[in-house]
């Protein structure tokens, strides 16, 4: 019986040690190719196909440094930083989902979006 209390009692201790050692760079990463802005058009601008289009991203930048962010799914790569103006194009289709967490590492304008668990 005080084996088992001894067990319980140390994996309660040990336990929330481990989780806070952990840090986002063990987090599942996506590296981020390229950021963009969003621009809205007049509603009568046309595509050149002659086909209505509302809306073009053109490439911006975004400053080096260490982000906390929450992520919304505009299409397979593209997400945009909820809040802002701003896009992230992935290299390679990441598994998120609209409203996800995590930290987003920005260097030379490209950069890695560390998935919260």
């Amino acid at each position: 019986m005080k084996l088992y209390s001894i067990f319980y009692i140390s994996v309660f201790i040990l336990f929330p040690i481990f989780a806070l050692s952990q840090t986002y760079e063990d987090w599942d990463d996506h590296d981020v190719t390229r950021f963009y802005e969003k621009i809205d058009l007049p509603s009568d601008a046309l595509d050149k196909e002659g086909e209505s289009i509302d809306e073009v991203y053109v490439p911006t930048t975004v400053e080096d440094g260490t982000y906390e962010i929450e992520v919304y799914k505009v299409s397979s790569k593209l997400y945009q930083i909820r809040e802002t103006n701003i896009y992230m194009y992935f290299t390679f289709t990441p598994f998120l989902f609209s409203f996800d967490k995590g930290i987003l590492k920005v260097s030379y304008n490209s950069g890695t979006f560390y998935e919260e668990p």
